[in-house]
């Protein structure tokens, strides 16, 4: 929720200026997106997330429902948050270190800005995977022409944690996760 008081000085003063900024206010609330269901699929393991300059590994937690809805937690240390991602339909929410210089961002999947647009692409690569899910190995690419093309590598066997390597070209960035079904 916006702070009027905090934007506009002697508030208390004008309140026509209420009236004005309300409807903006409510404006900013946040969407609400649905908590995993039974019907899910989840997997929690670890990942090891890999740029240019840095790599951290840390615990993470997936849950999905195809392609219309879609969470990542991924923490560090004693419950660090890094990133925490929610999305439904068209809307996105991140939350975290990972999330931009403000440490949230909400809004179209397709318009997120920067490397969150690589976390934001997790949802249709899971998707994409688990349609091979049934195979012990399997390579997977972008669809031809994509804004951000990415390859991931699925490898398992019974018993086994099943390892999932994303890569991004453009940005160097890698995803390696070792999940536990």
């Amino acid at each position: 929720m916006v702070n009027l008081a905090r934007m506009i000085p002697n508030l208390k003063c004008r309140p026509w200026l209420v009236a004005l900024f309300l409807p903006l206010a409510a404006c900013q609330s946040t969407r609400e997106f649905p908590a995993p269901g039974s019907h899910w699929k989840n997997a929690q393991g670890q990942l090891q997330y890999t740029t240019p300059k840095n790599s951290i590994i840390g615990e993470t937690l997936l849950s999905g429902n195809g392609l219309h809805d879609f969470q990542l937690d991924f923490v560090t240390g004693p419950g660090v948050p890094l990133m925490r991602l929610s999305e439904t339909g068209n809307v996105a929410r991140a939350e975290g270190v990972f999330a931009g210089a403000t440490g949230h961002w909400q809004g179209d999947p397709k318009h997120a800005h920067g490397r969150l647009g690589n976390w934001v692409a997790l949802r249709e690569i899971f998707a994409a995977l688990e349609a091979r899910i049934d195979a012990p190995c399997a390579a997977l690419h972008s669809p031809e022409g994509s804004a951000r093309p990415w390859t991931a590598q699925l490898t398992q066997s019974p018993g086994q944690p099943q390892r999932i390597r994303i890569d991004f070209p453009k940005t160097r960035e890698r995803f390696t996760f070792v999940l536990m079904r």
